[in-house]
């Protein structure tokens, strides 16, 4: 009865466990990071501000009541001052036209600034994956050591039970048994927090079960990269570049419309009103139609507009400046990127070799060790050392991925 409890708790486990790959895996990012969620609100929100711009420079209507409260005892009356105005916009300096101008490019800038985020969020979903992966792997070989070991440990002991070897060699295997188990424990620590963090990326309930699903690496190891074409690209139209440039046209923008405030601003304004000492009961010919023009022109401020103005202009210089660096800077990350992925390549080859080596040798000694050729001092290190290679060759196959992956991003 037991047993077929235990069965239908697994199957319920594996049932309930959500498959994932690696496209998967982005895929549901994209659709339920809540970063990614909260910078799409702000894009809305600069798309609302730039109609609020466009709508400023579009007359108005107002209506507009006032009472005047008259002294009684001067045998004033008191009376409504009542009407209907619309006004526009004639001559403003250039202030609305370059605050719409402004508007516009700061709602493109939060749109790339989301490509980016998307590309970012891509990255960190990659990279987390690949970590799982790479801890996965790294806990079958332990697993598959630990195995090995407890085997060894049973034959030492009905060696040592047999008085054919001293106590010392039974304790130095299971002092590397036990190291192992630690190890174990902790990359299995490890693996439940990468997925916690995986989980939150992809907006997933942290107590769902996850399964990660294998890949394969032996397509991306004949990729041909054109370092000189590619940094052209990204130095001209990745997200970066659209983006440092967005910075200096809406830094300019920002300049022109300060710069507004040097000249006047004219308003028409065309109004349907009550006569004076005249109120809603009287009938409509005590109203009458009313045209007129505002002037308005900050004279004198003590240089307070020549200051914001020189301001303005200094910020324009800045993200030039911020801009040589800033691709600099991304021409450097690219080089750097493409060499580490070159590396990673012929690392691999390097493993694979040494793997092999590592193999071969353990075969060796451990047929060595069943004849009592070699002690278990060499035995351990041998598996060590088979053990150690396993992982590097893992680890380098996934890493020479994930700076494909980096390699990518920068140019995107």
């Amino acid at each position: 009865m037991k047993k077929y409890l235990l069965l239908f708790l697994t199957l319920n486990i594996v049932t309930f466990s959500i498959e994932l790959t690696l496209d998967k895996s982005i895929d549901l990012a994209k659709k339920n990071n809540r970063q990614l969620k909260e910078k799409n609100i702000t894009v809305k929100q600069k798309k609302l501000n730039e109609n609020v711009k466009i709508k400023n420079a579009l007359p108005s209507l107002r209506a507009q009541t006032m009472y005047i409260d008259h002294d009684e005892s001067k045998n004033l009356n008191s009376s409504f001052q009542n009407g209907i105005y619309l006004s526009q916009p004639i001559f403003t300096g250039g202030e609305l036209y370059y605050n719409i101008k402004s508007s516009k490019a700061l709602r493109e800038f939060e749109e790339n600034d989301y490509i980016t985020q998307n590309i970012n969020l891509e990255l960190n979903v990659i990279q987390t994956y690949i970590s799982c992966l790479q801890l996965k792997k790294t806990l079958n070989v332990y697993e598959t050591s630990q195995k090995e070991k407890q085997e060894e440990l049973k034959k030492q002991q009905e060696f040592y039970n047999l008085s054919l070897i001293d106590k010392s060699e039974v304790l130095k295997i299971e002092t590397s048994l036990y190291q192992t188990e630690t190890s174990i424990l902790k990359i299995k620590n490890n693996i439940i927090a990468q997925e916690l963090t995986l989980k939150n990326l992809l907006g997933l309930n942290i107590e769902e079960n996850i399964t990660l699903k294998e890949m394969n690496f032996s397509n991306f190891m004949t990729i041909n990269i054109d370092l000189k074409k590619d940094t052209e690209r990204a130095l001209s139209n990745s997200t970066l570049s659209k983006k440092l440039d967005k910075n200096i046209l809406i830094s300019e923008y920002n300049s022109k419309s300060n710069r507004s405030t040097f000249l006047p601003k004219v308003d028409l304004e065309y109004g349907y009103e009550s006569l004076e000492e005249s109120s809603f009961s009287k009938s409509n010919n005590d109203w009458e139609w009313r045209v007129g023009i505002t002037f308005k022109w900050d004279i004198f401020n003590f240089g307070s507009g020549i200051d914001s103005y020189k301001e303005s202009t200094l910020e324009i210089e800045k993200q030039k400046i911020s801009k040589i660096d800033s691709l600099e800077i991304l021409k450097k990350q690219i080089k750097t990127t493409y060499l580490d992925l070159i590396t990673a390549k012929e690392v691999i080859i390097t493993n694979e070799k040494a793997l092999l080596t590592a193999f071969e040798t353990f075969k060796i000694d451990k047929e060595k060790f069943s004849n009592r050729i070699i002690d278990s001092v060499d035995f351990l290190k041998s598996e060590s050392q088979l053990r150690e290679a396993q992982i590097t060759h893992i680890n380098s196959q996934l890493d020479y991925f994930l700076y494909y992956q980096q390699y990518l991003s920068l140019l995107k």
